[in-house]
């Protein structure tokens, strides 16, 4: 939206705003006088923002976003920052690994310089009310885009400090999202889906005539969850239009996860270049492998890693559903033959992901063909850390073979109906599943 054109009043960020300001001991209220589009004042300069001003801001378009008009009395996000990284340095091989820098100041106290206007701060604050945990992941993501920036751009100071700057900010479109879709765990249809992966656009629209954002900060933002194979949202980008700045800021974001899944952190990063192959570029998987083969290895327990029979049906399952992409190949071939432009992209797209996802899983060498084999192969190595490493790549690929199929069903729910079925058809061909009828292709995502 426009600057300049009347802004409308989000309800689920204004709930985020008034539950922040009953949460904290510093009141959010507001830094000038707010305006509707009509020129009526609306809220005096100075006045919390309560529960009572709720309707009176939503019956209104303003004049300025809400979010340029809000201020933290008495704000101490800043001072939070570099004790927080601190403990995160701390907590995290990897994270240590990756913020090396003996030529820079350290990350921790990097991010406590950080100068943000009082417009980024109140929303990093409303964020960081918004859910447990929230401050925590945004700083680690920040820290880790520092650190990659050092090592990609080195020198480039001004830069740096802005992907730091972004890094802090890149999910704060989730405060504009319904709330029950982000919920952990939760199974969302793809018309839910389709709200949440627009969080980035909508952090991009309020980020980029903020002071102390613009435009940089918007564009690394907007594509934090973009891939270079076009597989990520939400605009599918391609090649080179996927920027360094946005594949520092996604890989962070990735990397991040990583950690607070504390699965084996190290042991996956140091695997980047065959886990994720096509989704960065080559320069950053060998700066992320790289650091990652610097940091110690992770001490592995026996007793701590899933028991092998378990790892086997998985193992099983997995290639059995890449060998049934194998043996769809020629009638995958023949839809994209015949289909329109926009089919044809979504197949095509969905069959080169699938493809690298396949040649990955080859390059473990797990031999499929006698489970039995291979689980005394296995057991006969006694070696934790050999298990980890296979538990670690198997729960990547079976996590990129959901992805990859959610991603399908969304497109899929984007286009004409006989479109959808085709795609839909494939994909549980795929899976083994048993074929689907007219008008079913649109299924809820797993």
């Amino acid at each position: 939206m426009s600057a300049d054109l009347p802004a409308a009043v989000n309800a689920h960020y204004l709930d985020h705003v008034v539950a922040a300001g009953q949460a904290s001991a510093h009141a959010l209220a507001a830094s000038e006088d707010i305006v509707s589009g009509n020129g009526i004042k609306l809220i005096a300069e100075g006045t919390p923002i309560d529960a009572g001003l709720r309707g009176r801001l939503l019956e209104h378009k303003l004049r300025k976003p809400l979010e340029d008009c809000l201020q933290i009395e008495g704000d101490t996000l800043l001072d939070q920052l570099e004790p927080l990284a601190e403990a995160l340095l701390e907590k995290h091989a990897l994270v240590r690994a990756l913020c090396a820098s003996p030529q820079a100041r350290g990350v921790p106290a990097s991010l406590g310089a950080l100068s943000l206007s009082p417009q980024l701060r109140s929303l990093l604050t409303v964020y960081a009310q918004s859910q447990e945990g929230r401050l925590e992941h945004t700083v680690g993501v920040s820290m880790l885009a520092l650190g990659l920036a050092r090592r990609l751009q080195p020198g480039d100071v001004d830069r740096h400090r802005m992907l730091a700057i972004a890094g802090l900010v890149h999910d704060i479109g989730e405060l504009y999202i319904d709330p029950s879709y982000l919920v952990k765990g939760t199974r969302l249809a793809a018309e839910q889906w389709r709200h949440v992966v627009t969080h980035p656009l909508v952090a991009h629209r309020v980020l980029r005539d903020m002071a102390g954002a613009g435009k940089p900060i918007a564009d690394a933002v907007l594509q934090h969850h973009e891939r270079m194979d076009g597989f990520g949202y939400p605009n599918g980008v391609t090649g080179a239009a996927f920027s360094l700045d946005g594949q520092i800021i996604a890989a962070a974001e990735w990397l991040m996860a990583i950690v607070e899944a504390d699965s084996s952190p190290i042991t996956r990063a140091r695997m980047a270049d065959r886990l994720v192959p096509g989704e960065f570029s080559p320069a950053l998987l060998g700066a992320v492998s790289a650091a990652a083969r610097e940091a110690p290895d992770e001490p592995v327990e026996l007793a701590a890693v899933p028991p092998l029979r378990d790892a086997v049906p998985r193992i099983v399952r997995l290639a059995g559903t890449l060998q049934r992409l194998s043996e769809s190949r020629e009638l995958i071939d023949e839809r994209i033959a015949g289909a329109q432009p926009l089919l044809k992209e979504a197949l095509e797209a969905g069959l080169q992901r699938a493809l690298r996802i396949q040649a990955s899983f080859a390059s473990t060498g797990l031999d499929i063909h006698n489970a039995q084999q291979l689980l005394d192969d296995l057991a006969a190595l006694n070696d934790p850390t050999v298990y980890a490493e296979i538990m670690t790549l198997v729960g990547e690929l079976e996590w990129r073979m959901r992805e990859l199929e959610r991603n399908q069903r969304l497109r899929a729910s984007q286009m004409p109906a006989e479109d959808g079925v085709v795609i839909g058809a494939l994909i549980d061909r795929v899976r083994g599943a048993a074929p689907v009828g007219a008008g079913e292709g649109n299924r809820t995502p797993v």
